[in-house]
């Protein structure tokens, strides 16, 4: 297979969300979803280390993290509301879920095991 260099690089990547398990004290509940990465280039990348290193406060250096995020992730697949339809990935729902901490870090995790070049993990 030849190596194609293109501009944009888009990429569906399993992601799963570790959580409590609501039902059940003291154990988990691993849920699934997908998202479209959009990785960022390495020049951009340095850019936004170097505006990083700038930050004092813990709410600057959370929203610049945050931003990340919103620019590399596109869409998501597999994200239901409370009544079980699919939930539109868009800024607000895309926001909220950030705010939970558990769908963070999994979030960050995909992205950084996405670009570690080797095959999604599977089973647990």
């Amino acid at each position: 297979m030849k190596f194609i260099l293109s501009d944009v690089n888009r990429y569906w990547w399993p992601v799963k969300v570790r959580m409590p398990d609501t039902d059940n004290p003291g154990t988990f509940v691993t849920y699934e979803l997908e998202i479209l990465f959009e990785p960022e280039s390495q020049d951009k990348a340095i850019t936004r280390l170097e505006a990083a290193a700038k930050l004092s406060s813990p709410r600057e250096r959370v929203e610049h993290e945050r931003k990340q995020l919103f620019d590399v992730c596109k869409d998501w697949r597999g994200v239901e509301d409370d009544d079980e339809h699919a939930l539109t990935f868009n800024a607000d729902n895309f926001g909220r879920a950030l705010n939970q901490s558990w769908f963070r870090q999994a979030v960050y995790k995909a992205y950084a095991d996405s670009l570690n070049g080797e095959d999604a993990r599977l089973g647990n």
